[in-house]
């Protein structure tokens, strides 16, 4: 979650999709040596309700700003329209009270946009297919990985953490972008070869 933060441009960003999708808890922390001063949260789904666990929240599966996103970057591929395409991503960066894009060619615009759509939909399940479908998901989150392994306790591991355990752990291939072929199909077409990796 830091480098989420960090996106959203810290604690002090006007950002107002921050504030209600992260919150911070101070307070006696359940692992000893794991201090909670302050530990982050997702805060999205955090509603009163009168029964444990049980809220009336409507998971998001398809919001109008997943479309007008998806709209500046179909326009912004095809090149030319650029004003048109940061239309698009303007009027969802002005709902969380954040200025236009700066945005001058198709480059920085393509950028913008995939930044943007990791804001907006933070904890929405969104963001492995984002990368995937960009062309970025091996180099993004091998990335991400080598920022968790080199500095654990930055990403809420204990202290006492033996890094080693790491090794073999957030290591994203090629192989990683496919899901397996279930079993079951391929018993029923033996035809069929398991992808890469599975």
């Amino acid at each position: 979650m830091p480098d989420l933060i960090s996106a959203f441009g810290g604690v002090d960003t006007k950002d107002e999709r921050f504030f209600a999708s992260i919150g911070f808890y101070n307070g006696p922390s359940p692992t000893p040596d794991v201090p909670y001063d302050p530990i982050p949260y997702v805060k999205k789904y955090q509603h009163p309700h009168s029964i444990y666990a049980e809220t009336d929240q409507n998971w998001p599966i398809f919001r109008y700003s997943q479309v007008l996103l998806m709209l500046a970057r179909a326009i912004n591929e095809q090149g030319g329209r650029l004003n048109e395409a940061k239309g698009f991503l303007n009027q969802v960066r002005n709902r969380a009270g954040l200025n236009n894009s700066s945005a001058s060619n198709q480059e920085e615009l393509g950028k913008a946009i995939l930044d943007e759509f990791r804001l907006e939909f933070a904890f929405e399940n969104k963001r492995w297919y984002s990368l995937v479908r960009t062309g970025n998901a091996v180099e993004v989150m091998d990335a991400q990985g080598k920022r968790i392994k080199a500095n654990p306790t930055a990403y809420y591991f204990p202290p006492s953490i033996d890094v080693s355990i790491l090794n073999n752990k957030y290591n994203v291939t090629e192989n990683s972008l496919l899901y397996p072929i279930p079993d079951a199909e391929i018993n029923i077409n033996p035809e069929l070869k398991q992808n890469p990796g599975y």
